[in-house]
């Protein structure tokens, strides 16, 4: 397929850059609320202190996966268990996971299916039980915290978002861990006005991550996907987002045309960085259980 510039005069492409940035997204809607503070349909869950807590490494390993509704927590816990690199991940950020009534929450199942403490976040409604993000990990989880994110009214499937914060304890060191995930048919500009009040004013060390959905199109009115994005706006999302943090002192390892979507592409939606503690391995996990595949990297603790 050929560019779009080599198919569309210079003023028409200057018209389709203008309108696929013409959606309407809320400013930022508030501040972090202690999750124990959140009641009603959208009130957190959180888990106890594991029974039994892992002795810090020098290492950790973090990972983070969208799970795509994880309907089955415990084919997913076997897909991680299944892997040397994610069986032995210390924190797993998860994304599109749910949860209804008359049943303990899939991240619940999920947690205690790996030995785990968790944390679920809801972000809204949806049928009889609500659709969020959670934090699962081996070592205790405080100051446990949600935020909106800037609401993006879009002609189809507008929908609420949040990102959760957590302090990993560490024995004598707390590593704080932001989780979320943005919305798909947005543009550039407008995925960093969604993702900018989820890592503004965060301290060190600091790990952000989750699904991203840095997909290599622009939108026209986010509705219809224009390809050839480097060719309109001059860049993919992935290395806007990239450049964003990187400004901020982030560091990020995996490479932007890594796939971590099951699709004949390479599109990387779903990443991790750092802030504070360097990155020394990563890699993307091909396994089952979802339309998206793992993420995780190891970082120095000393």
């Amino acid at each position: 397929m050929g560019r779009l510039r080599d198919r569309l005069p210079a003023v028409r492409a200057l018209a389709l850059v203008a309108l696929a940035g013409c959606v309407s997204i809320t400013e930022d809607p508030g501040t972090w609320e202690p999750a124990e503070s959140i009641t009603g349909e959208l009130a957190a869950e959180l888990g106890p202190v594991p029974s039994t807590i892992a002795i810090p490494r020098r290492v950790l390993r973090v990972a983070t996966w969208n799970v795509h509704f994880g309907a089955d927590p415990e084919d997913l816990a076997t897909q991680i268990l299944g892997s040397a690199e994610l069986a032995s991940a210390d924190v797993v950020m998860v994304q599109e996971i749910e949860a209804y009534p008359g049943e303990p929450t899939r991240t619940r199942r999920l947690a205690e299916a790996l030995g785990m403490t968790w944390v679920y976040a809801p972000a809204r409604v949806e049928g009889s039980g609500t659709h969020g993000i959670a934090m699962l990990s081996r070592f205790p989880l405080e100051a446990a915290a949600v935020r909106r994110l800037p609401y993006v009214d879009q002609p189809i499937r507008a929908r609420n978002r949040n990102a959760l914060a957590a302090e990993v304890v560490l024995g004598t060191t707390r590593l704080r861990l932001v989780n979320l995930h943005l919305d798909v048919r947005i543009g550039p500009v407008d995925r960093i006005r969604q993702l900018h009040p989820a890592v503004v004013d965060l301290g060190d060390p600091v790990v952000v991550g989750g699904d991203f959905n840095t997909n290599p199109w622009a939108w026209v009115e986010a509705t219809v996907p224009l390809t050839g994005t480097e060719a309109i706006v001059g860049m993919e999302q992935a290395a806007v987002i990239d450049d964003y943090l990187f400004e901020r002192d982030f560091e990020g390892a995996i490479p932007v045309d890594t796939a971590t979507l099951r699709v004949p592409l390479d599109v990387r939606i779903d990443n991790l960085y750092s802030r504070g503690l360097p990155i020394l391995a990563s890699g993307v996990e091909h396994v089952d259980g979802s339309d998206h595949w793992p993420v995780w990297f190891d970082l120095a603790l000393d």
